[in-house]
């Protein structure tokens, strides 16, 4: 009799064997804690710069050149100036940038904030075909 009990046990206990799955989730479970503690310990606490509390110090360059885009109004062109030269049209800034084009100055981009980006974006591309490669442009953070 005892012998029919056992087989009526085995024959009940029909499922799928969970060790295998239990060792692999501890497993993962182990990597992904290791893995997360190597990847925070490469950031190293340290107090960043925040653009309200700029410290930033201005640096002159000796070969720069300022581009002014002022607003003229909405129906109208931006006025520009080239240093503290102004300049006509685009045409004319144009030749002023193939003048300096060799020298490859610091050209710093000043627009005012009411001019479009189309208008900002026609000059970025002018001193980009002369192969000025070093632009700054300027903002105020509010």
């Amino acid at each position: 009799m005892m012998r029919h009990l056992y087989r009526h046990r085995s024959q009940v206990f029909r499922g799928m064997n969970m060790t295998p799955l239990i060792d692999v989730t501890f497993l993962l479970l182990t990597f992904f804690m290791l893995a997360s503690h190597f990847a925070s310990s490469e950031k190293v606490e340290m107090a960043l710069p925040r653009p309200d509390h700029n410290q930033a110090v201005d640096r002159k360059f000796r070969d720069r050149v300022v581009i002014n885009l002022i607003f003229a109004g909405s129906d109208r062109a931006p006025a520009m100036t080239f240093g503290l030269m102004p300049v006509a049209s685009i045409e004319e800034l144009s030749d002023r940038l193939g003048e300096i084009a060799p020298a490859n100055p610091r050209i710093i981009l000043r627009a005012d904030r009411r001019l479009t980006y189309g208008e900002v974006r026609a000059v970025m591309e002018l001193i980009a075909a002369h192969r000025l490669t070093k632009l700054q442009v300027v903002t105020e953070l509010g």
